[in-house]
């Protein structure tokens, strides 16, 4: 129901909005959708804040440069891990080169694991036993 200048605009067009926001500018998106920047503005605001009533998955305003390692490249390395837990990152990258055809800094490697809950390899007392005696 729309109350005096203000027009309502459907759960359809605000869900739209959002999809749109993630490759255009907000100024084409009203000029598409035929609805002023300010809503454009109002709808993004309102999404970020709560997202209620939208039900649209958090994961659409994904903001930012594409990560380098794609999940699967992510999946190799703590595979990598859970094999040889003694591994350096460097080696990781080497594997990572020839296994996955992917070229990333050691940095990288690191965020990603970190990102993974992997903070700090240790190895295990009794693992270290049986290699040292």
């Amino acid at each position: 129901m729309a109350r005096g200048n203000k027009q309502d605009i459907s759960s359809d067009t605000k869900k739209t909005v959002i999809h749109m926001y993630r490759r255009r500018k907000q100024t084409d998106i009203a000029l598409d959708l035929r609805i002023s920047p300010s809503s454009v503005q109002k709808i993004l605001g309102r999404y970020r804040k709560d997202s209620q009533g939208l039900h649209v998955p958090p994961t659409l305003l994904v903001r930012g440069r594409p990560r380098l390692l794609r999940t699967g490249d992510v999946d190799f390395l703590v595979g990598l891990i859970a094999r040889t837990p003694d591994m350096y990152l460097y080696e990781m990258q080497e594997e990572l080169r020839e296994m996955c055809n992917v070229e990333v800094s050691l940095l990288t490697i690191w965020r990603a694991l970190k990102r993974r809950g992997i903070t700090r390899k240790r190895v295990c007392a009794s693992i270290l036993f049986l290699f040292l005696s």
